[in-house]
């Protein structure tokens, strides 16, 4: 929609992939981040990773597992790591995979 197309244009976007297992809800793998328009270097984002991995073992001990959850999850701590540091407000993109 063209309400999407503004925010990519203006705002860009952020990918985040992180690989979890499908029974314990723990994270195996990542997160892998990339950013696109956004304006963000790379390098910034190794100060959101353990936040994302804290976010990630918090919701595995509370039992949370449900992918859906997990990628909303995700797209909130980015999403406020993103706000706060930068004013800005990318297309948050979270892809989870179970293994």
């Amino acid at each position: 929609s063209l309400k999407d197309r503004r925010i990519l244009g203006d705002e860009g976007f952020v990918s985040v992939v992180i690989v979890v297992d499908s029974s314990s809800g723990k994270l195996v793998a990542g997160p892998e981040i990339q950013a696109r328009g956004s304006g963000i270097d790379e390098t910034a984002f190794d100060e959101i990773r353990p936040r994302i991995e804290e976010a990630l073992a918090r919701a595995a001990a509370d039992g949370i597992g449900d992918p859906y959850q997990l990628q909303q999850l995700v797209r909130r701590t980015v999403g406020k790591w993103v706000s706060d540091n930068y004013r800005r407000r990318p297309m948050i993109i979270p892809v989870l995979i179970e293994v």
